[in-house]
């Protein structure tokens, strides 16, 4: 079962194991590194956007013409 999944769910196994690890370090980066303490605002919206980004691997896991 595990080697048939789709690349795209490896991928988003791989975000979401980023996010936890995102999550314990208490610091996130999309075009620069926001700290949990310092910018708690960024830090939550970049969380969310990587998020949703994982999970439109498992939403939609094929290509259109697959």
């Amino acid at each position: 079962m595990w080697p048939t999944l789709p690349w795209s769910y490896w991928l988003g196994f791989v975000l979401i194991l980023w996010l936890l690890f995102d999550l314990i370090r208490g610091e996130a980066y999309i075009w620069k590194a926001y700290r949990r303490e310092s910018e708690p605002g960024m830090y939550w919206f970049t969380m969310l956007v990587w998020a949703v980004v994982a999970a439109s691997c498992f939403i939609f896991p094929y290509w259109p013409y697959d």
